[in-house]
This record gives C-alpha cells, sequence and structure tokens, in this order.
C-alpha cells in the first residue's frame, strides 16, 4: 500500500500482474545500459517468460536488482543467479569479483585496458585481480 497524501494506492504485488514485467524490463534494461555504459542485452520472448515464471517476492526492487546483473554481467543468468543465492553457501565477495572480472575480461576480448576502464580500475589493479583469481 502506498500513502500519497490523503489518497491511499493499494498496488498488487508483482506476482499478480506479470504484464507488467515486459515493460518494466525494457525499461531497467534501458536504464541500467546507459547508466553503465554497456550494450543493452536483447530481452526476447523467452527471457520475458522466465521473468514472468519468477515469484519475486521482493517485487519490483528484486527485478530491478536481477536486470542490472543481466547487464552488468552481459548474459542472462536469472535462474542460475537465484539457485546460487538459495544454495547451501551463499555467493562470497571473492567469488562476486571473480565473476564481474571475468565477465568484464570476456566482453573485451581480454582486452586489459578496457576491462579496467570499463570495472572502474586501473591496470595494475585489474592485474592483481587477475592474479588473485587466476585469470
Amino acid at each position: 500500500m502506498l500513502h500519497l497524501g490523503m489518497v491511499s494506492l493499494v498496488i498488487p504485488p508483482l506476482r499478480e500482474r506479470p504484464e507488467d514485467i515486459a515493460a518494466l524490463a525494457s525499461h531497467f534494461l534501458h536504464y541500467f545500459s546507459a547508466r553503465h555504459g554497456l550494450p543493452e542485452p536483447q530481452c526476447d520472448a523467452d527471457h520475458i517468460a522466465a521473468l514472468q515464471a519468477e515469484a519475486w517476492p521482493q517485487n519490483v526492487r528484486e527485478l530491478r536488482a536481477a536486470l542490472e546483473r543481466v547487464v552488468i554481467m552481459g548474459e542472462w543468468q536469472l535462474s542460475a543467479s537465484k539457485a546460487a543465492n538459495q544454495a547451501s553457501e551463499p555467493l562470497t565477495l571473492r567469488d562476486t569479483e571473480k565473476s564481474l572480472v571475468e565477465a568484464a575480461l570476456r566482453r573485451h576480448s581480454f582486452n586489459v585496458t578496457q576491462a579496467a576502464k570499463e570495472l572502474g580500475l586501473t591496470r595494475p589493479a585489474l592485474y592483481r585481480r587477475m592474479a588473485r583469481y587466476g585469470l
């Protein structure tokens, strides 16, 4: 429920309005690709169907975070990321950093200068991370 002054708006949870997911996905993919200066991932009917099949217990906030990960990682891994989050061992900061560095390197065909620029790192800092994670 959302209160705006004297008016109360009841907005049903996202799981009860799957028809909104396509428009939200399109908006968030465009927004985050512009914000991060990355190419906008293609969102086809299969991706929309996968998004609509999710429960989204945190509603739009969770959808927004999932789509930001899609833009940053450059690939669709929604069900894999959810499975990883529900696994017995949570992802660590080390695992997350390694996957971000590896994804940036792959997107730029292992061009260290471009990957470092995308990640907001210096080349020596990226080289240290590459050595740390064996990349």
